[in-house]
């Protein structure tokens, strides 16, 4: 299900039954002393492998780079502007779309990348739907699966942000090996003013960015209070969700429906 895995007519089979591809965004930064700097790029390609398995389609390599200026002050971190980003993601949407599939997820695994990917989702429409009449769909992966999250979690409202209770459940699920809980013992992690899941007051109000002079984590959120378990139950709910919003996916410019059993 892996592009990078399989031949040229391998994705032609893939292409002529319509399958939906799957484009994971990631990133490279640091996510605290306790978590590989991969986690964002891992954590978005694995969804989209397990997505890909209940849905028959198939996975494009993943970007690993993405905007990261946030933790450019911590060492591994490399980030792209934005422009140079969103061009990437367009460029490679667009050999996608132009070789043949009509279904493009763009599956997002790194917060600052989501509002950029929406545009490049809208532009790769603006470009493309009267000759090839694609649908593009650009999502982070946990977004779907928010309420069930939130009504799992054990941090505080804050607590889920980055290298926080949500990706460090994850990655005790995937990679334990990974994981270094040790590092964070005794290392403040306050609750931070937005949450990936909460229903909260949208934050996009940005002021000076860490850097290990004045938050020595990388970390927005709670970690401590991460388990394999918790990593477990929201992957489930992520996937499950994905799969569901993906089944019966609703345009934006479409008429309104209602899925089954979601009045």
């Amino acid at each position: 299900m892996k592009i990078a895995h399989m031949s040229w007519r391998q994705v032609q089979e893939a292409i002529d039954r319509e399958a939906l591809v799957i484009l994971p965004t990631g990133a490279t930064e640091a996510h605290g002393a306790h978590m590989p700097n991969d986690a964002d790029t891992h954590q978005a390609e694995h969804v989209a492998t397990l997505v890909a398995q209940r849905l028959d389609a198939v996975v494009a390599p993943p970007l690993p780079y993405g905007i990261s200026k946030t933790f450019e002050s911590f060492s591994g971190t490399v980030s792209l502007s934005v422009p140079l980003y969103q061009e990437l993601v367009y460029e490679i949407g667009t050999a996608l779309i132009k070789q043949g599939f009509r279904k493009l997820l763009i599956l997002n695994g790194n917060r600052p990348n989501g509002t950029a990917n929406d545009a490049v989702a809208r532009r790769l429409i603006d470009d493309l739907d009267t000759t090839y009449a694609p649908t593009v769909t650009a999502v982070s992966y946990w977004e779907p699966a928010a309420a069930r999250i939130h009504a799992l979690r054990r941090s505080e409202v804050g607590g889920m942000g980055h290298g926080c209770e949500f990706e460090t459940s994850f990655q005790l699920a995937v990679r334990p090996e990974l994981v270094d809980m040790a590092a964070i013992e005794g290392v403040t992690t306050p609750l931070v003013g937005w949450d990936l899941v909460a229903p909260v007051t949208p934050s996009r109000t940005y002021t000076t960015r860490p850097s290990p002079s004045t938050n020595d984590t990388s970390i927005f959120g709670d970690p401590h209070v991460a388990s394999a378990e918790s990593g477990r139950a929201f992957l489930d709910a992520v996937v499950e969700e994905l799969v569901a919003m993906m089944t019966d996916i609703q345009p934006s410019y479409g008429d309104r429906r209602v899925p089954a059993g979601r009045a």
